[in-house]
């Protein structure tokens, strides 16, 4: 059955290969101004892959609530010689949580070794571009404190086909400006929903991640956090989730990242 898998995903992801990445170019029709200045350095990104603990600082809106409690429960699965914990330490999208003094000082003085960043603000309706100074300040504070930044751009809306690479394309505008971390986060989604359609990765409102949602983005960082392909290790089993929908869920992920590259090291 596991090769059978295999066989599957790999003829879905060769078929889909030449549009995989997105080529969306982010020059604005109106703009909205972020009110800060974009940072003058743009320093290398710490790679703190191999470390035994894993300390995750979260930075966003409600789409990183109980997200941190599921990335460091899969961690532990996955490396459970390790540690793993977690905790927010900024609210809202990046221009405001940046504002905040308290989540800075956590970010300098706390030793994360990671800090995922959710909460670019961004058009629903593609007509308008807003500043990702903030994001880029985000990213190079966490790299002067060596903790290593990873973007979070959200899965898309239910039924919106082009969010997603709408999303990871400007997240990869803010990867071209300072170098960062980015987890393929709608792109898996995209791709687990047309090969199982079935699944119910949305919450009732179209917009939130469901709890099997939640744990399929775990799966994205878990394995840009850690390095260890997830569809190379043996998981807890998911209410829910049949054991081979789990295993092809894990193989998305693992390939998805290794076609998009989430790190720069």
């Amino acid at each position: 059955m596991r090769l059978i898998i295999l066989v599957i995903l790999s003829a879905f992801i060769i078929a889909c290969s030449d549009s995989a990445t997105p080529t969306i170019a982010f020059e604005p029709i109106s703009s909205k101004g972020g009110g800060q200045v974009e940072p003058q350095s743009n320093e290398a990104v710490p790679n703190n892959q191999s470390l035994n603990a894993y300390r995750i600082a979260l930075t966003g809106n409600s789409h990183v609530s109980g997200l941190g409690n599921t990335v460091t429960a899969v961690i532990k699965q996955i490396t459970p010689e390790k540690t793993a914990e977690n905790k927010v330490i900024g609210h809202g999208f990046l221009d405001v949580s940046f504002a905040s003094n308290s989540a800075l000082q956590m970010l300098a003085n706390e030793n994360w070794s990671h800090i995922i960043l959710q909460g670019q603000k961004y058009s629903q309706s593609r007509t308008t571009n807003y500043s990702t100074s903030a994001a880029q300040n985000w990213i190079a504070r966490a790299k002067d404190a060596g903790v290593t930044p990873i973007l979070f751009p959200e899965h898309p809306q239910r039924g919106d086909s082009t969010e997603a690479e709408y999303v990871y394309g400007l997240h990869q505008s803010i990867v071209a400006k300072q170098a960062s971390c980015i987890a393929p986060v709608g792109l898996v989604w995209d791709k687990v929903l047309q090969l199982m359609p079935h699944l119910k990765l949305h919450a009732d409102d179209g917009n939130h991640a469901s709890s099997l949602g939640k744990y399929l983005t775990a799966l994205v960082f878990a394995e840009v956090i850690t390095g260890q392909r997830i569809d190379s290790v043996a998981l807890m089993p998911i209410t829910g989730l049949l054991p081979d929908e789990q295993l092809l869920m894990a193989q998305v992920v693992s390939e998805m990242v290794y076609q998009h590259p989430s790190c720069p090291f």
